[in-house]
């Protein structure tokens, strides 16, 4: 599904930057919108799947919950951080990339030429995450399942792709968009997760997953 470009940005000079860097490239999406400098202006474009381009070197707002709010308006969208340098440790990463961020820049010398691979690399259905936060993220998980796994049970291939989409924040919906299955099944598989997990809802699930 081809899909539209954001770039959301509190700073126009700053939002023109980032639309000149990936126009050089010639990244291909379906449209280009115009840049938003609030979230209130991301909302004027419901139910359309976006490459969104987050600005946080500009943007007062915590980039993971901001996510999740503009993925509920738009499913099916990706998202794509430009993070200052002291904002990019692992563990600041880590969270986001449990929140559904799917690629991450840093601000650094070479980020003009780095952010439309990114793009590119989102756009085509792989992350563009430092290894270090995927193998953080792939630990992490094992080690929730040792711990919260009921005894007796284990998880099917499929409920394993479904689990790690759940710990990114991840709706039914896109579950079965990401997966090519029904919602009703992606909703099924889920039920399952949770069940074999001894856990009675998906929020109950990311609190527990956080804890470890």
């Amino acid at each position: 599904m081809a899909l539209a470009l954001q770039v959301v940005s509190s700073h126009l000079l700053g939002a023109l930057d980032l639309e000149k860097a990936l126009s050089v490239q010639k990244v291909p999406v379906n449209r280009l919108l115009p840049h938003a400098a609030s979230e209130a202006e991301t909302l004027k474009w419901p139910n359309c799947p976006r490459l969104f381009l987050l600005d946080g070197c500009s943007m007062n707002v915590a980039l993971g919950p901001l996510s999740g709010r503009l993925r509920v308006n738009s499913p099916g969208s990706k998202f794509l951080a430009l993070l200052p340098p002291d904002k990019s440790s692992k563990s600041e990463v880590l969270l986001l990339f449990h929140w559904g961020i799917d690629g991450f820049v840093t601000l650094h010398k070479k980020w003009k030429t780095e952010l439309p691979e990114a793009a590119l690399a989102l756009l085509r259905g792989r992350f563009w995450v430092p290894s270090e936060v995927l193998l953080a993220y792939v630990k992490q998980m094992k080690t929730f399942l040792d711990r919260q796994l009921l005894t007796g049970q284990s998880l099917t291939a499929r409920e394993g792709q479904v689990l790690q989409l759940l710990l990114r924040h991840l709706t039914n919906k896109e579950i079965a968009h990401q997966l090519s299955i029904g919602e009703r099944t992606a909703k099924f598989h889920v039920s399952n997760v949770l069940n074999k997990l001894g856990l009675e809802n998906r929020r109950n699930l990311l609190v527990s997953a956080l804890l470890n």
